[in-house]
């Protein structure tokens, strides 16, 4: 008797690894159409950024241009400033 039992039991066992197979099987291939959906989602978004700058790209180096700069003069502007580094200082 002891063995037949272990043999439902390793019956069982042998199941439920070909159960959980099947599962992470299916997981898979659910993951793999989801990443595949934002691929194509991330390539129209990419497509629909490319076009106008394609279209102007005056108009978008300008642009581009500008927030460098802009940002270039704050960054001077914080560096030469002699100001104490953290806000609650400023109200000693």
């Amino acid at each position: 008797m002891p063995d037949s039992t272990q043999t439902n039991r390793e019956d069982d066992l042998s199941k439920e690894v070909d159960q959980l197979k099947r599962e992470i099987a299916n997981l898979r291939s659910a993951i793999a159409e989801r990443a595949d959906d934002l691929v194509q989602g991330a390539s129209r978004a990419a497509g629909a950024v490319a076009q106008p700058i394609r279209n102007n790209p005056g108009t978008a180096g300008l642009l581009f241009g500008t927030l460098l700069g802009l940002l270039a003069g704050m960054a001077i502007a914080q560096m030469s400033e002699q100001r104490p580094r953290h806000w609650y200082d400023r109200y000693r």
